[in-house]
């Protein structure tokens, strides 16, 4: 569920970007980084999630070989 969380920031992401180049003027290139950085934001919360239930299943799992 995860992992399916980071199809749409990266989505966004890049479609911020190319819009803001395809546009090609100065102040749409800098509202394109501003919103590209705001879904650099929503992807690293979604990565760090995933890291806690990773962390998580690996301590289930090293406590049950040792229980």
């Amino acid at each position: 569920m995860a992992l399916h969380g980071l199809c749409q920031p990266l989505t966004v992401l890049q479609c911020r970007l190319a819009m803001g180049e395809l546009i090609g003027e100065p102040d749409a290139m800098l509202e394109a980084i501003r919103e590209a950085l705001k879904e650099c934001v929503r992807l690293n919360q979604t990565v760090g999630t995933m890291r806690t239930m990773l962390q998580q299943v690996k301590a289930d799992t090293n406590n049950e070989r040792i229980g």
